[in-house]
């Protein structure tokens, strides 16, 4: 497993586990969700062992001591683990540290390779503990021969700090596969030639809104553009549906394609000579008719005069290998770890 893979995914992961790793750093930004308290539905039993160099797994002890030395004394093994569909969900490692809890998950494909280096779970997953917290969930390993892919969870507690004893409860519905990133130049733009649009969609069935500056954002009086027929195709499920000046200010209009089932998504950035990076004032989302596709609107509030100093450029995520789907369901116990007085017993 390569150094350079792991680094890939753990970029999310807090500080305090990666001061011994090397930094690394990439654009795309991590989604999170937030649950409200759930009982679990299912009680396992695991036994947890000192420190991780006592566990078997040699996937998970290569993974961790490359993220960490001392995380991987942290997090203790778990051990858990449920197959559906030919593929086994397994609860590695955790580690709970006041309100904020760990988690090193893996999937393997038993039967076969459907499972690739570009894993997702997309938002198939689902994390419950006993009180209202937010969660993250990211991929930081893939082992070929196995065909595993190891993924991380990072959940913070809302108002209760979880304690020894507390059980946490993760599943999983699907896993994306054939995933591909692309970063370019959208020299299909001239920002020196930009028209003006006043062919604005009229109500548009808005599904959210992202951005630096979302109070520039007026729901209410959305002005975004009606998308073109002749759309330029970016990447297979991202193409260029718009763009243009519309009330003074830089919009440019990407269709995704079925997001619900791709996860398809991407951003349109700018930058000067000088190699920085200026992102959108704001962007929003709507749905196309057949609430598959989605429209996302990138806005700029640049002087119109002063975007020839500028290229514009696109980041891209998107999948065409299709998913794999099936129930996968642990649910574990979650203890403290203290290397510093156990990594001798």
């Amino acid at each position: 497993m390569r150094k350079e893979d792991l680094y890939h995914g753990i970029s999310g992961i807090r500080p305090a586990y990666l001061e011994e790793a090397d930094s690394y750093k990439v654009r795309k930004p991590l989604r999170w969700k937030k649950w409200a308290a759930a009982a679990c539905i299912c009680i396992c039993c695991g036994t947890a062992v000192p420190v991780l160099a006592a566990a078997d797994n040699k996937i998970a002890y290569e993974l961790l001591y490359h993220i960490s030395p001392s995380a991987a004394q942290k997090l203790k093994p778990v051990r858990i683990s449920c197959e559906d569909n030919g593929i086994k969900m397994e609860v590695i490692a955790a580690d709970i540290e006041g309100n904020k809890a760990v988690i090193l998950v893996s999937m393997q494909d038993l039967k076969g390779n459907r499972i690739d280096e570009t894993a997702d779970l997309f938002d198939s997953y689902s994390i419950h503990t006993p009180y209202d917290q937010t969660g993250g969930c990211f991929l930081v390993g893939y082992e070929d021969e196995t065909a595993t892919a190891t993924f991380m969870l990072e959940i913070e507690q809302a108002n209760q700090e979880l304690i020894p004893g507390d059980k946490i409860t993760f599943s999983a519905g699907e896993i994306l596969n054939g995933r591909k990133h692309s970063n370019f130049q959208l020299e299909s733009i001239d920002l020196k030639n930009l028209p003006v649009i006043n062919d604005l969609k009229e109500d548009p069935n808005i599904r959210g809104c992202g951005g630096m500056e979302l109070d520039a954002f007026d729901e209410e009086h959305a002005q975004l553009m009606e998308p073109r027929e002749e759309a330029i195709v970016l990447e297979k499920g991202a193409a260029l549906t718009g763009y243009g000046i519309v009330d003074n200010k830089l919009h440019v209009q990407v269709r995704y394609t079925d997001i619900l089932k791709t996860d398809n998504h991407g951003n349109i950035y700018l930058k000067n000579k000088d190699g920085e990076i200026i992102y959108c004032q704001y962007s929003a989302a709507f749905w196309d008719d057949n609430e598959a596709d989605s429209y996302e609107e990138y806005v700029f509030d640049i002087p119109v005069d002063d975007l020839n100093n500028y290229e514009i450029w696109g980041e891209f995520w998107t999948c065409s290998a299709g998913s794999v789907k099936g129930s996968w369901q642990v649910t574990f116990p979650l203890t403290y770890a203290n290397p510093s007085s156990r990594i001798n017993e």
